[in-house]
C-alpha cells in the first residue's frame, strides 16, 4: 500500500519511514504541506500520516483541505501531534482525521493504528470494487435492454414505472420521460381489469413468473408477454405477435377449407352416382312413353333438365374440392342465359323475355358458375 508521510523533522521522518516500510508498504516521505500537495498531484495515496506542526500550512489545515477534494473522503488520515489536550484532539477529528497519535510515538500504538488503517482501506477498496462491478453490471444490463427487439418495462412494489427501454417506448408511442415515475395503471388505463393486470398482480403477490399471450383493448394487437418478479416489483418483456397470429388464423382457415373440400369432393362423387341413375331412368322413361303422351314427355324433359342442372351443381362441388379452379368451356352465351333463366323460373307464374343479339360471341366460361349467378339474380 502506498503511504504518504508528512513530517518536518528529518530524523523523525527517516525513522518513521523505515518502521512503516518494514510492514511491506511503499512510503513516500516529505517535509511540508506544500511538498505533500505536490506528491498528491502526481499520484494517489490511500493512507496519509500528517504531523500537526509543519512549516507554513499545518497538518490540520492540510487535512481539512484534502477532505474537500473529489474522493477526499476515501483517504485514511492519521494525524500525529505533540498536543494532548482534549480540545486539540477534537479539533483534529473535526478537521477530518480518521485517527491520531500523540508524541512521543509509541511503536506498538503506531503498529495498531497502521493495522486499523490497513483494514479500513482494504474494506473501502472492496466496497469500491463491488460498487464499480455493480455499476458495470447495471450498465451492461442497460445496454442489453436497449438493444433487445422486445419491449421491456419494470415497476416497483407500488406499481411505479422505474424503467422503460427504447423498444417499449416506440411500441406504446409515448416518451419514457413522461412515463417514468408514474403509476402503471394511470399511464395505461386500458390495462385496468384486463388479463394483463390480473397476471401482473399475480406475479407480484405470488412471486412467480408468468408467460401469456393476450390482445390489447383495441382487439387488433396481440402480445407475447413474459412477466417476472424482481426486487419487490415486476419486470415485463413483451413483443408484438399480431402477424404471427394472423398467419396462424390463415393456416387454420386454409386447413378447414381443405377439409371442407375433401368432404365436398366425396359428396359430389356420391351425387354424380345418384344423378347417373336418375338421368338414365328418365331417358328410359322417355323411350318407353307413348308418342301421344305429350304432357308426360314434357314432364320427363323438365326432369331431365333438372337432373342436368344438379349435375352442374355437382361439378361445382368438384371444382371447390380441387381448390376452386373453374371448369371453363367455350359455349354460346345466349343459350346458356335462356336455359338458366327458364330453370330458375320453373314452377312459378313468372315468364322471362330475352333480347339477345344474334351475333353474340361465344365465351369461355364455367357454365355451372354462370347458372348460379343468373339463379341468384333472378331469385
Amino acid at each position: 500500500m502506498k503511504i504518504l508521510l508528512v513530517e518536518d523533522h528529518p530524523g523523525s521522518r527517516r525513522n518513521l519511514q523505515r518502521l512503516i516500510a518494514k510492514r511491506g508498504h511503499d512510503v513516500t516521505a516529505v517535509g511540508s504541506a506544500e511538498e505533500a500537495e505536490a506528491a498528491l498531484a502526481a499520484e494517489t495515496f490511500p493512507f496519509l500520516i500528517l504531523d500537526w506542526m509543519l512549516p507554513g500550512k499545518s497538518g490540520v489545515d492540510l487535512c481539512r483541505e484534502l477532505r474537500t477534494r473529489p474522493n477526499g473522503d476515501e483517504m485514511f488520515i492519521l494525524l500525529v501531534t505533540a498536543k494532548g489536550d482534549t480540545e486539540d484532539l477534537e479539533q483534529a477529528l473535526q478537521a477530518g482525521a480518521n485517527d491520531y497519535l500523540t508524541k512521543p510515538l509509541d511503536i506498538g500504538r503506531l503498529n495498531v493504528r497502521i493495522s486499523v488503517a490497513e483494514r479500513q482501506i482494504r474494506e473501502l477498496t472492496e466496497r469500491n470494487q463491488a460498487r464499480a462491478a455493480l455499476i458495470e453490471s447495471a450498465q451492461t444490463m442497460t445496454n442489453i435492454l436497449e438493444k433487445t427487439t422486445d419491449g421491456f418495462f419494470a415497476v416497483d412494489s407500488e406499481w411505479k414505472l422505474t424503467y422503460i427501454n427504447a423498444e417499449a417506448e416506440a411500441m406504446v408511442g409515448q416518451k419514457r420521460d413522461a412515463l417514468l415515475g408514474g403509476l402503471l395503471w394511470e399511464k395505461f388505463p386500458a390495462l385496468v381489469g384486463s388479463i394483463f393486470q390480473t397476471n401482473y398482480e399475480r406475479v407480484m403477490s405470488e412471486q412467480v413468473a408468468i408467460e401469456f399471450e393476450a390482445v390489447d383493448a383495441t382487439g387488433k394487437i396481440w402480445y407475447d408477454v413474459h412477466a417476472y418478479p424482481s426486487n419487490g416489483g415486476v419486470s415485463v418483456f413483451f413483443r408484438d405477435i399480431s402477424e404471427r397470429k394472423k398467419s396462424e388464423t390463415e393456416r387454420l382457415t386454409t386447413s378447414k377449407l381443405e377439409s371442407l373440400g375433401t368432404l365436398a369432393g366425396g359428396i359430389a362423387h356420391d351425387l354424380n352416382n345418384i344423378l347417373t341413375v336418375i338421368s338414365g331412368n328418365i331417358g328410359l322413361a322417355q323411350i318407353e312413353a307413348p308418342a301421344d303422351s305429350g304432357s308426360l314427355l314434357g314432364f320427363l324433359s323438365k326432369a331431365g333438365q333438372a337432373a342436368q342442372h344438379a349435375a352442374h351443381l355437382s361439378s361445382q362441388l368438384l371444382t371447390f374440392s380441387k381448390g376452386g379452379a373453374p371448369l371453363k368451356k367455350v359455349v354460346p352465351m345466349g343459350d346458356l342465359l335462356e336455359r338458366s333463366a327458364e330453370f330458375a323460373l320453373y314452377g312459378s307464374n313468372l315468364r322471362a323475355d330475352f333480347d339477345i343479339a344474334v351475333d353474340l360471341w361465344r365465351v369461355e366460361i364455367d357454365s355451372g358458375q354462370i347458372e348460379q349467378v343468373v339463379n341468384a339474380l333472378m331469385l
